[in-house]
Parts: C-alpha cells; sequence; structure tokens
C-alpha cells in the first residue's frame, strides 16, 4: 500500500510540473507576439514611374541618378554610358517590398545592423516627395534583412535579401558594355610587344597551311589544331568590366604604349544586284525585232522587282589595345574601333603575351600527302629512290554488247562528236618504273604520320650522315629534306632543312625502315 501512495504522489507532482511549464511558455509566447508578429502585409511602396532621383550608398560608395525625359542618367559622369534596362530592374523592386516579418518596437536596433545600414536608399518623386529605406544586417537562419522606412525605428521589417544584394552593385556593373565584334574563321593574328612581334598567320607554303613568325623573326610550319587552340578564344571573347569613355588621357591605363594585336578574319556577306542592264539589253532586243512591246514590258517591270544576291568573302581587321595590369590582375583593354576602356581577365590576356613557337608545332615531323607533291626522293644505304606520279583521263571502256555496236553503226558519225565519258587514273612510279598504291602507301603512311616526342629548342651538331633522308617536293610550293640520325637507346634525331629539330622514338624510325626495307624487296622480286 505504501509503495502505491508513493507511485500516486510523484504522478501529482509530475503532472503538476507540466502544467506550470505549459503556463509559463503559453505566457511566453503570448509576451513575444506583442513585439514579434508575422505579416504578409507590405513594407513598402511607390510608383516607380514617378521616380525623379535615387541615391544609394552602400560602404564607401555614394551614387546619384536622376531621370529626365524618361531618361536616367549617373550624375557623376554625365556620358556615363548607363544600361537603362538594368538600372530599372533595380527601380523597379521598390515598386513593392513584402515584409516576411514585423519587428515592433525593438529594444536596440543596433543589433539588427541598422545603427551603422550597410545600404540605404533614397528616393524622390516628380513632386518633391522622399523616402528612405535602410538595410541592415541579414539573418543568417532565416536569410531575410532587416530593413526600416523613413528612420522609423519603431518598426523594423524582415524583407528579402536578395533586395539588399542587388541594392549592393558597382557603378561599372551598371555600364551598356560595347559588345565585342563576332569573330570566327581568323586568317591570322599578329601581336606586337615592346618593338618585337610574334605572328601567326594562314600560309599557301606551309606544309599544314599555317606559319608561326617567333618574336625573334624566327619562321616555322603550324599545325592547325594548335592554331585552334590559340584562336578560339577570340571568337568567345568579351569584355569583363567597363572603365570609362573618356580617353583624353590613356596613359593611366597604360593604353598610350599598348600592346597591339590585329585580329584578321573573313566573313561571308550577301551582295545584291538588280538586273536592270540585262532587262534593258532584252527590250532593245524586242523592239528590233518587232515583237509585242507590252509583254516585254511586263517581263522587265517583274525582272526588275527581282534582285540577284550574290555572296562574297570579305576580309576584315580588328585592333586590340592592351595596356597595364589593375591590382586585381585583369588588364586595361580597348578595341581601337570603339570608344570604351575595358578589362580582360589575366589568363585570356597573357595567353597572348606569352606565347611562343613550340606551342604551334605539330607533333608530326613531315606531314605532307603524297597527293599534294611532285615527287618525294628517298636516300637509304646510298641509294636514290624518287617517286612520283601521273595523272590523267582515261575514256571509260564500253562493256556493251557487239550486237549494239552495230545496231548503232550508222550513227558513228554524231557519236565521235559527242564527248566521250572519261575517268581520272592516278599512276604511280619508282625510279620511272610503275609500282602500286598499296604498296606504296604501306610504308608512306609512316612517314607522313611520323610524330616526335618533343622539339628542340636548337639544332644539335651532327658529324655522322643521316640514315635516312626523305625530300618533299613541289613546284612553287614545298621543298623540304628531313633527316633521321640515330641518337641515343631511345630516340632519333630528325632534322628538316627548315631548321627545326626534334627527336622520334627509335621504335617508330625501326617500323618506317623496315617497312621500306620490305618494299624494296618486293620491287626486286617483281622486277
Amino acid at each position: 500500500m505504501k509503495k502505491k501512495n508513493t507511485a500516486l504522489i510523484a504522478g501529482i507532482v509530475v503532472l503538476a510540473l507540466l502544467l506550470v511549464f505549459y503556463i509559463v511558455l503559453h505566457n511566453s509566447s503570448k509576451e513575444d507576439s506583442k513585439d514579434t508578429e508575422k505579416s504578409t502585409e507590405t513594407a513598402f511602396e511607390t510608383d516607380v514611374n514617378d521616380l525623379s532621383q535615387a541615391i544609394f550608398k552602400t560602404g564607401d560608395a555614394d551614387y546619384t541618378f536622376t531621370k529626365t525625359d524618361d531618361i536616367w542618367k549617373y550624375d557623376a559622369d554625365n556620358n556615363f554610358p548607363l544600361d537603362q534596362s538594368a538600372f530599372e530592374e533595380i527601380i523597379n523592386k521598390f515598386e513593392k517590398i513584402a515584409a516576411d516579418r514585423i519587428l515592433k518596437e525593438p529594444e536596440d536596433i543596433a543589433e539588427y545592423g541598422l545603427d551603422s545600414p550597410a545600404v540605404t536608399v533614397n528616393l524622390k518623386d516628380k513632386d518633391g516627395n522622399e523616402q528612405t529605406l535602410q538595410f541592415g544586417d541579414t539573418n543568417s537562419v532565416t536569410s531575410s534583412s532587416y530593413m526600416t522606412v523613413n528612420e522609423d525605428n519603431k518598426k523594423v521589417y524582415m524583407v528579402s535579401s536578395t533586395i539588399v544584394t542587388a541594392l549592393q552593385f558597382n557603378i561599372s556593373d551598371l555600364a551598356e558594355k560595347e559588345a565585342f565584334p563576332t569573330i570566327s574563321n581568323i586568317t591570322g593574328v599578329s601581336i606586337e610587344k615592346d618593338s618585337q612581334t610574334f605572328t601567326v598567320t594562314k600560309d599557301s607554303s606551309s606544309s599544314t597551311g599555317w606559319a608561326v613568325t617567333n618574336w625573334d623573326g624566327t619562321k616555322k610550319d603550324a599545325g592547325s589544331s594548335q592554331v585552334s587552340e590559340f584562336t578560339n578564344p577570340i571568337t568567345s571573347m568579351s569584355w569583363s568590366e567597363f572603365i570609362t569613355q573618356n580617353t583624353d588621357d590613356l596613359s593611366q591605363y597604360g593604353l598610350d604604349d599598348p600592346t597591339v594585336m590585329n585580329i584578321n578574319y573573313q566573313v561571308t556577306e550577301t551582295k545584291s544586284s538588280d538586273d536592270a542592264e540585262k532587262n534593258s539589253t532584252d527590250t532593245d532586243f524586242d523592239n528590233e525585232t518587232g515583237e509585242d512591246s507590252a509583254n516585254t514590258d511586263l517581263n522587265s517591270d517583274s525582272e526588275n522587282d527581282t534582285d540577284t544576291e550574290e555572296k562574297i568573302t570579305v576580309d576584315k581587321q580588328e585592333t586590340l589595345l592592351i595596356g597595364s595590369q589593375k591590382d586585381d590582375g585583369s588588364y586595361y583593354a580597348k578595341l581601337q574601333s570603339q570608344s570604351g576602356v575595358y578589362t580582360l581577365s589575366s589568363s585570356t590576356v597573357e595567353a597572348f603575351l606569352n606565347a611562343q613557337v613550340n606551342q604551334f608545332l605539330s607533333t608530326y615531323v613531315s606531314d605532307y600527302i603524297f597527293a599534294d607533291l611532285d615527287k618525294v626522293t628517298i636516300e637509304k644505304d646510298e641509294n636514290t629512290y624518287e617517286f612520283t606520279k601521273k595523272t590523267e583521263e582515261q575514256p571509260v571502256e564500253d562493256d556493251g554488247k557487239e550486237d549494239s555496236k552495230d545496231n548503232n553503226k550508222d550513227d558513228k558519225e554524231d557519236t565521235d562528236s559527242e564527248d566521250k565519258e572519261t575517268t581520272t587514273v592516278t599512276t604511280y612510279y619508282m625510279n620511272g618504273n610503275e609500282i602500286e598504291l598499296e604498296d606504296f602507301s604501306q610504308f608512306y603512311s609512316l612517314i607522313s604520320s611520323m610524330e616526335c616526342q618533343e622539339w628542340l629548342d636548337t639544332v644539335p651538331d651532327t658529324e655522322s650522315t643521316p640514315e635516312m633522308k626523305v625530300h618533299f617536293f613541289k613546284e612553287n610550293g614545298v621543298d623540304v629534306a628531313v633527316e633521321y640520325y640515330a641518337y641515343d637507346s631511345s630516340f632519333y634525331l630528325v632534322k628538316d632543312s627548315k631548321g627545326n629539330a626534334s627527336l622520334v622514338n627509335k621504335m617508330k624510325v625501326k617500323e618506317l625502315t623496315e617497312a621500306f626495307d620490305a618494299f624494296l624487296e618486293k620491287q626486286n622480286k617483281e622486277s
């Protein structure tokens, strides 16, 4: 019985404690509700179309904008190219600001960062009425920012922090930047720096179609893929930051003595012209022959309404001026064809300023297609082998039946007068003797696809004679000799007559020489 009484008393005590806790919690909630109320009410609204001035103070920045004739302008610089749509996007945020929660009669506004606001906005309408909004800290839990209206500290609104983020802008963010030209089909790039010039350009005499000229004037063939890697950033280049349109003193940006980058490219344009001359000729003809002039005039009017269009390729050039660096590492820059000064990222600019010839060299040591050459001469084991080809048009053999030929006998004269169907036939020769293309290709493909491990900055002197020498020739075009020297246990040294030197895997050269020897052996057997 005693145990039952003890349990009953303990239960009553627990119940009493729970009741006390509920009363305290309920009263606390009521007390809190006096100071904090959830709200869906509008914290601020105005007719943004009636606004005539807006002043923004954020950090050390102080920007004033005035609207005249429905155009907003930046007061500190009347020539500043203010992006109207971007600025109106900011102004439109004041049309209606909703409050997530309202704090009434806070004891200390410093707790909300409103004693030193992060952003202060002063708005004035056409009638001169002014309103002030102040934004303090951002609540890390709710992601809401604290705001007061007209310095009424008895009511603090919790509003979306995205509003404050939009108001913390830099003036350059609101500049309407000049568009960087759309550039594609680049034909050449030259960079002039410190009285030296680096050039990458299309070159018909190059085996790859491109040539690169180093800062010291050294010219070499450039790999097409390496050129594309170098020029591709130009096709997507855009300004980072607007600086100014005042170009009276470019020396402060290092643009009085800039690095000059000329970009040559081609565009396809449509050229239209009418057929007036043709129509006039047709009309004169009709008059001379006495044909119906009414029909002639009708046809002429119809043709005059139709323009002929012709696609033409036009060469163009843009000149980019690159100045000094900002503290953040970006470079001041401007296009010669534009008025504004902007910045470009350091990664973009330095890829051009630090260009070196070796980065453009193809890994192929002799990327010459035999079809594009007149002849190839190979020297090996004190013997010389000259490879040539002959291309001619030959008539297609008639596979028709004999009786068909008899039936057409009477029309022989007409048939002979017509053009006969032909086909292009290429015959390959070594030292004047005909060879099979398949046999030739088995070793020549190894020559044209030979890749090096690395290009050497200097050409080593060699005392021995090359184990193999290949001479590529085309009249008024390619005239290059490539020599293979034994170098060490891993590599062959490959030198060409253009002053290039590289190291090639020894096993690749072995594969080539064995394939060539096998070709010669087969030719000897067949002869």
